[in-house]
């Protein structure tokens, strides 16, 4: 009995010096252990986008005009995804598009790309649709073009812990504009940042309240379910429509070697004003909107306390 009692001695002195020394191996290697906890607790790529999901107000043209084979009753001001029609084939787009509405195809997804530094979130979204379009006289050919994508870039706070901040400022990209906003000029509802789309040639811009309700538009947003086309017998506007969010490295950056798809940073198409009009977010500005939009924001205004070092992935370069 002794010399169980002996053994259980020598376990207990045992037991409290191994708890001493990983107290020293903690102690001594403390100053790692907040970077391993930032790790874990870092926010998904998909959990970013979501939490600064716009809600787009698309004004959509249901009048036809006299350039009604471009329209087809407002289905042209659908946003939906890049390949809604089965295939990255970008030139049969514009064609496709009345078969995808009537078959409930243009469902609704928007672009995002995410990057991050120490001090700021960086969210891209881009918008599609099938075609950028007109209803002026004379000009149906020679003021539209097959396949349009329209974006906004947010920059928000990163807190240090990781956690959400506050939208301080975000670009709208469209054509060849950029409009920018301060945290100021962008109304919010539940957080998401609000914004107007127009129809046929589909700009984006601060969505300025009601006047910007005037007419027949689709209040599409993201609640977590999957999204679902218009109804395309209702041309009664209003309609309210969940988007899908889907990352853009995962889905059009496969895709950028592609030539059914992409000709350099432009979609692949024929219809209208001119052959591969469309550019991807990657050709936008000269593309670092998209690919280092922390060199882009920096050089623009010079920001301080405003790093240009990338914690996150980059996957677009």
């Amino acid at each position: 009995m002794k010399t169980i009692k002996n053994y259980v001695s020598y376990l207990f002195v045992l037991c409290l010096l191994c708890i001493s020394c990983h107290d020293e191996i903690l102690t001594e290697n403390s100053e790692f252990t907040p970077t391993l906890l930032n790790r874990q607790d870092e926010k998904t790529d998909h959990q970013i986008a979501i939490h600064y999901a716009p809600v787009f107000f698309q004004d959509v043209d249901t009048t036809d005009g006299l350039c009604r084979n471009q329209s087809k009753s407002g289905s042209a001001d659908w946003i939906t995804a890049v390949n809604y029609d089965g295939d990255w084939n970008t030139k049969n787009n514009w064609e496709n598009m009345v078969s995808g509405r009537d078959n409930g195809k243009l469902i609704p997804y928007v672009y995002y790309y995410v990057t991050y530094t120490k001090t700021h979130y960086f969210i891209l979204y881009a918008v599609y649709h099938p075609r950028d379009w007109t209803d002026v006289p004379f000009l149906c050919s020679l003021d539209s073009h097959e396949n349009d994508m329209e974006g906004i870039l947010i920059t928000a706070d990163r807190k240090e812990n990781g956690e959400f901040g506050d939208i301080i400022n975000t670009q709208t990209i469209w054509h060849s504009s950029i409009y920018d906003y301060n945290k100021n000029e962008i109304l919010l509802e539940d957080k998401q940042p609000l914004l107007y789309m127009e129809a046929k040639g589909h700009g984006m811009r601060a969505y300025q309240g009601s006047s910007d309700k005037d007419g027949s538009y689709i209040k599409y947003y993201y609640n977590g379910q999957p999204g679902v086309s218009p109804d395309k017998n209702s041309r009664n506007l209003p309609q309210n429509i969940n988007y899908n969010l889907i990352a853009l490295e995962n889905s059009l950056w496969l895709q950028k070697n592609n030539p059914l798809t992409f000709a350099g940073a432009s979609f692949v198409g024929d219809n209208g004003n001119g052959d591969n009009r469309a550019n991807a977010p990657w050709g936008w500005k000269g593309g670092d909107i998209c690919k280092n939009p922390a060199k882009f924001l920096k050089d623009k205004y010079n920001w301080t306390n405003f790093s240009t070092d990338y914690l996150s992935d980059l996957p677009i370069r």
